[in-house]
């Protein structure tokens, strides 16, 4: 229902409003949504992650849904070349980002999140990811085949790409996105992202993505 983007590859905040609206109606009529629970979390780097749990809601008929949840994050404080900087947007975009994994529970941009819009050279987002982790373990692999007799480095090389892989491919059997993950690495390993876990921390990752995502959404510590 939601799923055609009509050449947009990228999410834009205000097409996912306009969408919304042209589905169901306006704001407040056809959906709403409330925020239901703030967290902050400060990670390895010195920096500060806020996230923000969104219940979005839609009217059928003359009744409304009950909660749909969806958990968004961004750095109220961030660090660059130039220091440690604090984001005065940063509840506002982590309730943009949330309000968009709740509407993805409806079907919003589902050709994106599916992967069907884009490949390599397209300029999405989602798209990129796939294709670098899908590019990422050919050329671990190739690496594999030359090294018949691999050294130590990259034996452990070797159970970091298949650490990889599994959360790559238990991301796509959830549905779970690139910002859950990485709200995930926050909340249970006080990492940025996934890049920033050891390769144990990526198993442990993998294993529980689903029952930590339900609990997140649940609300539970």
């Amino acid at each position: 229902m939601y799923g055609a983007l009509k050449g947009k590859s990228d999410i834009n905040p205000q097409w996912r409003y306009e969408a919304l609206t042209a589905a169901l109606g306006p704001c407040g009529c056809g959906w709403r949504f409330e925020i239901a629970d703030t967290k902050t979390q400060s990670v390895s780097t010195g920096e500060t992650m806020v996230f923000v749990l969104v219940n979005l809601y839609i009217k059928h008929g003359d009744e409304w849904s009950a909660p749909i949840p969806g958990w968004g994050g961004d750095y109220l404080v961030k660090k660059d070349k130039n220091g440690i900087h604090g984001n005065d947007e940063a509840f506002k975009m982590a309730t943009t980002d949330a309000l968009g994994t709740a509407a993805k529970m409806i079907g919003l941009a589902a050709d994106v999140y599916r992967g069907l819009i884009g490949n390599g050279a397209s300029d999405s987002k989602y798209a990129r990811r796939g294709y670098a982790a899908e590019t990422s373990q050919n050329a671990a692999g190739a690496r594999s085949t030359r090294n018949a007799y691999p050294s130590k480095g990259s034996a452990n090389d070797d159970l970091r790409s298949k650490a990889m892989h599994a959360l790559s491919k238990e991301m796509q059997r959830v549905g779970a996105s690139g910002e859950e993950v990485s709200a995930l690495c926050g909340v249970k390993f006080g990492k940025t992202n996934s890049r920033d876990l050891s390769t144990g921390e990526l198993s442990k990752l993998a294993a529980n993505l689903e029952a930590w995502i339900a609990e997140q959404m649940g609300g539970g510590k």
